[in-house]
């Protein structure tokens, strides 16, 4: 482990990161929440719809990467101070746009905000926690974003109807800056520089590429992974107000949503330490594909029941093979969970476009069954492609 910041524990560096991890990702469901609003009022299709999404997603695949490979070469911990700011600015002024081109460019904001601090952040964790405890530390991590996340549809419901419009800028950007400044007094260097790092002058492209060639059949289950679980986002709010629910309604669904999916990556983290990290993927996936297939299938509050249970046990293995692939790349723990985390997550978000154009012409229970059935795809790679790189447990 690092030697900088001897002051700070292990354990208050990890609780530092993961309530980084809680302002950035308090942002997570602006999009989501007034997405139907946008719909209604800019007269946007679901293909546009699903563009916005995508946007955000395009954003993560090229921008995290590119950050991984930063703060893989350097220790400061710039990325993780300045991307919040530029989430909470972003993100609070989607529900502003009066044009489709405002609400790209809020969307583009928001989406470089949180690509840049995702990489450096759980990254971070490699290099302060144990490495027995690191798939705990990434589950107290994830909990800190699947917090934000969880309060997030309710928070920005909030600064639109308590705050005066103009304001929920001014609002939203003051607990990344008291962040950023706590990291930069309490947190000034993320890890010390060794002698083989200054020698070290391999491109990005190189880097990137030697990465994934190590990780690869573990982020071709999360890349599965990641488009059930944002189809679900997409979709579920869309299928609410299709229902003719309000946005209160969408927003208590995607409250109960992410609430569900904060607790159980922990639960699944601390049995991971019992049984191993594979073996937890491979009882989760099925299973929660198994409660979006019934989602599917089913109707009334049920279905949306089920969707929910469904779209929360799905990221209940995000700790497990997050620290999966960091193990099978110790070396360069940011870049490999910019492409766990970022590549992945971005690609899933490209993939709402097309699911928005299917949705527009085939309508959203077909959407939803192409959801259901995707984490299904990912059994052959487990219990094919991991055993030949040593993952059993």
């Amino acid at each position: 482990m690092t030697t900088a910041g001897k002051a700070l524990s292990s354990k208050t560096k990890v609780a530092l990161l993961s309530t980084g991890h809680l302002v950035n990702d308090v942002h997570t469901a602006f999009l989501d929440t007034f997405l139907p609003y946008l719909v209604k009022n800019l007269g946007l299709s679901y293909a546009q719809a699903g563009i916005l999404t995508s946007l955000s997603g395009v954003i993560h695949t090229v921008f995290q990467p590119i950050m991984g490979h930063v703060a893989d070469r350097h220790t400061r911990p710039w990325p993780i101070m300045f991307g919040p700011i530029a989430a909470a600015l972003g993100a609070s002024m989607i529900p502003l746009s009066t044009s489709y081109a405002m609400a790209l460019t809020m969307v583009t904001l928001w989406g470089i905000g949180a690509a840049t601090f995702h990489p450096q952040g759980q990254g971070s964790l490699g290099y302060v926690a144990p490495p027995s405890e690191l798939a705990f530390a990434i589950s107290l991590f994830g909990l800190g974003g699947m917090s934000g996340g969880t309060i997030s549809s309710i928070y920005a419901i909030a600064l639109y109807r308590y705050f005066p419009h103009w304001a929920m800028p001014v609002i939203a950007v003051i607990p990344p800056l008291i962040l950023a400044a706590v990291y930069y007094k309490t947190m000034p260097k993320i890890r010390d520089r060794s002698p083989e790092e200054d020698s070290d002058d391999i491109g990005m492209i190189k880097n990137l590429s030697s990465v994934f060639k190590r990780i690869y059949p573990i982020w071709a289950v999360t890349i599965l992974r990641e488009c059930s679980q944002k189809g679900v986002r997409f979709l579920l709010p869309l299928l609410i107000v299709s229902e003719g629910g309000s946005i209160t309604k969408v927003g208590t669904f995607l409250f109960f949503l992410s609430l569900t999916a904060s607790i159980l990556p922990l639960i699944a983290a601390r049995i991971a330490m019992e049984v191993g990290n594979v073996k937890i993927v491979k009882i989760i996936i099925p299973l929660a594909s198994t409660f979006l297939v019934i989602g599917w299938a089913t109707e009334g509050f049920l279905s949306l029941a089920m969707i929910v249970i469904g779209g929360a046990s799905i990221t209940a293995c995000n700790p497990a093979t997050d620290a999966m692939a960091q193990e099978l790349a110790p070396d360069k723990r940011s870049t490999a969970s910019s492409l766990m985390m970022g590549f992945s997550f971005g690609l899933a978000g490209v993939a709402m476009a097309p699911l928005g154009w299917f949705t527009d012409a085939a309508g959203l229970r077909a959407a939803l069954g192409i959801v259901a059935f995707l984490p299904f795809l990912s059994l052959p790679v487990m219990y094919l492609l991991w055993p030949k790189k040593g993952l059993i447990r």
